[in-house]
Order: structure tokens, then C-alpha cells, then sequence
């Protein structure tokens, strides 16, 4: 079986080193055999608009590390695109660069580092051993939890995420493993954000030819990964409303678009963006701009406002009230970024988000 691991990356030269290694720890890369399966891996890095060292840090880590390993069912390239864009580098990786014969593909980001040495082979195991599942997950840690002494900003970041563990599995393009067939009926449209939302939309719902079947959707056990915590207030503030935007936009292009627009019997939202996509490369941008155009003073989908207070339901007792208490800060935090969004949004103002 060929699995296909794409790492996308935009001047990652300081991280994509460490990112690497930390792949090169997995069990699966350092064994041919996996159970009854023999598994044949290729590692495709596409550094896209750089201006750093990237692709030559890249060559020289994979060239070395893979005649360290000295598995022969380990090849690798690195694919330098002029233009940056994790949507246009993802397009390019899954229906140009990776494998036709690969089965699964591994999506990774250039800065983060894999926890568990089975991450990876728990992962695949995971989507392999379930016929509904079509994506799987591992689990997104901060990496401020290798800490023994925490901030208080480390401390309540780091207690809000823990919390992902109980909380139904959620798509992060930090890491993902998924079956090739279903990613490649998918085209992103150019300059999306937040695209581990577009896709978990799409694949969950069968390319929007159904409702959602949260099913199709797993976290693999004993895999994680960790991500760098943000401890300064203003990066804080403007990671969040980098995915306030995006989350809107996937909004407005899934669920008051493209589940519409869908024919059910048809083959489904990626096939319908690719063709918007050859005849109108600026489509998407249109589309948001006329939908923002059409709404009211808040055009912030509705539950936005308050969606730190979603999931109660999963808490009792003292876990409730500790819920509660994250919820309520978190909230208050929400607030002026929910503002600035929806001022950006309405007066059009995306330069960075498209």
C-alpha cells in the first residue's frame, strides 16, 4: 500500500528541520511491514511563494535522513511552486505531486512535531479499520504541556485545549490522515482560509450531497501532535480572527453556496469548483464579496457570538463549573475579535484572508 505524506509549507525554514526529524521518529517509516501489509511511503514537501531557506533545508534533511534510515520503500521529492497559498499548494500536492497508486495521504504542517513515535501507524490503523470513516485524526496538543513550569497565559491556553480529548474529533490541517480517492474529488478554491473546516464539511457530507455524517470523521488513539502555543496577546488576537474570517467565508461558501448549488446525484461540491474555478479564477472572491454585499449590520454567521458556551451537555459537576469558567473567558476574550471581524468582513477589507 502507498501512502502519500504532503507537507505544505510557507517559509518554514526554522521549524520544517524539526518537523521532519520528529517524522522520521515514526515506527511506520522505520519498518516495511505494518500487520499483514507492506506499506511503500513517499514524503512530498511543497514549499510555495518562499522567500526563506525552506526547499534547501528540506533536500538536505530528507536526503540525509532517509539514507539514515535505509528503508528502500522511502522515496521523497521537494516541489517548489512560485505561488504562495496553502490552497493552491494543496490543489497542486493532491492531484499533481502525490502518488497515483498511493491509497492513503497524510496531510502535515511544516511546524508542528509528532508526540507519539505511532502516531502515524495508530492513524492509519485507525481509518483503515473503520469502512464509514473517510478522514482520520490524532490529537492536537500545545506544546507549552512539555513544560513543567507554565505561564498563566500557558496555563489557561493549554487547560482550554486539553479539553479537546472528551469533545467530538474535529479536522485540523495540522495533521490528518485520509483515503486518496476521497480527497481527490476535492478542489479548493483560491485563497480559501481555514481550509480544515471546508474540507471536513465536504467530506462529511459526501461532497455536499447529503447531510453531515459526523461519522465519517475519527480520532485515531495514542496519536497526537504538538503545535506552538501562543502566549503573546496580540498573536493570540490575531490567530483567532484569522479563523473568525475564515470560518465565515466556509459559511457562507458551503452552507449558503455550494449545499444549494449541489447537484445530489451529481459529482458533488469538488467537481463544481473546479469547473467555477477554469472558468472564472477569481470565483470564490466574487462570491464572498456578493455575499457579504446581501447581509445586514452582522454579518457573522448566527451562533457565532456564542460558541465557547457549545458542548455543555459533556460536563457535570466540578468539570462543569471549570467548563463554564474557560467558556466565560474565552468568551470575553471572543468579544472585540467578533467586532473587528465583522468590520473587516462588511467593509470588505480580506487582503490576507482570500
Amino acid at each position: 500500500m502507498v501512502v502519500s505524506i504532503g507537507i505544505l509549507a510557507w517559509n518554514e525554514a526554522e521549524t520544517i528541520e524539526n518537523t521532519l526529524l520528529s517524522l522520521f521518529k515514526q515506527t511506520a517509516l522505520c519498518q516495511t511491514d505494518i500487520g499483514p501489509k507492506k506499506y511503500t511511503w513517499e514524503i512530498v514537501v511543497v514549499p510555495n511563494g518562499c522567500t526563506d531557506e525552506t526547499a534547501a533545508v528540506s533536500r538536505k534533511v530528507l536526503s540525509q535522513q532517509v539514507a539514515l534510515i535505509a528503508n528502500p520503500d522511502i522515496t521523497w521529492a521537494v516541489h517548489e511552486i512560485a505561488e504562495s497559498g496553502k490552497s493552491n499548494a494543496w490543489n497542486r500536492f493532491i492531484h499533481e505531486y502525490s502518488s497515483r497508486q498511493a491509497e492513503i495521504i497524510l496531510m502535515l504542517d511544516a511546524d508542528i512535531e509528532l508526540a507519539q513515535p505511532e502516531t502515524i501507524t495508530n492513524t492509519v490503523a485507525a481509518l483503515l479499520g473503520d469502512p464509514l470513516a473517510v478522514a482520520a485524526v490524532d490529537l492536537p496538543l500545545k506544546d507549552a504541556l512539555k513544560k513543567a513550569n507554565r505561564s498563566i497565559v500557558e496555563r489557561i491556553s493549554t487547560a482550554s485545549s486539553s479539553m479537546h480529548a472528551s469533545s467530538s474529533p474535529g479536522l485540523s490541517g495540522q495533521f490528518f490522515c485520509a483515503r486518496a480517492d476521497a480527497l481527490r474529488r476535492i478542489w479548493m478554491p483560491k485563497g480559501l482560509s481555514v481550509e480544515d473546516g471546508f474540507l471536513s464539511a465536504l467530506l462529511c457530507s459526501d461532497y455536499c450531497r447529503s447531510q453531515p455524517d459526523p461519522r465519517k470523521l475519527i480520532r485515531a488513539p495514542n496519536a497526537s501532535h504538538y503545535y506552538e502555543t501562543l502566549t503573546s496577546l496580540s498573536a493570540i488576537f490575531r490567530h483567532e480572527l484569522r479563523l473568525v474570517i475564515g470560518t465565515a467565508l466556509n459559511c457562507y461558501l458551503v452552507w449558503d453556496f455550494l449545499i444549494f448549488a449541489t447537484d445530489p446525484r451529481g459529482g458533488g461540491a469538488g467537481e463544481l469548483i473546479r469547473n467555477q474555478l477554469e472558468n472564472d479564477p477569481n470565483w470564490y472572491s466574487r462570491l464572498m464579496t456578493n455575499s457579504i454585499r446581501n447581509r445586514g449590520w452582522w454579518v457573522l454567521p448566527r451562533g457565532m457570538l456564542f460558541r465557547r458556551f457549545s458542548g455543555y451537555d459533556s460536563y457535570r459537576g466540578i468539570r462543569f463549573f471549570r467548563w463554564f469558567m474557560i467558556a466565560f473567558v474565552g468568551f470575553l476574550f471572543d468579544f472585540p475579535i467578533l467586532m473587528v471581524a465583522n468590520r473587516r468582513l462588511k467593509s470588505a477589507n480580506l487582503i490576507g484572508y482570500w
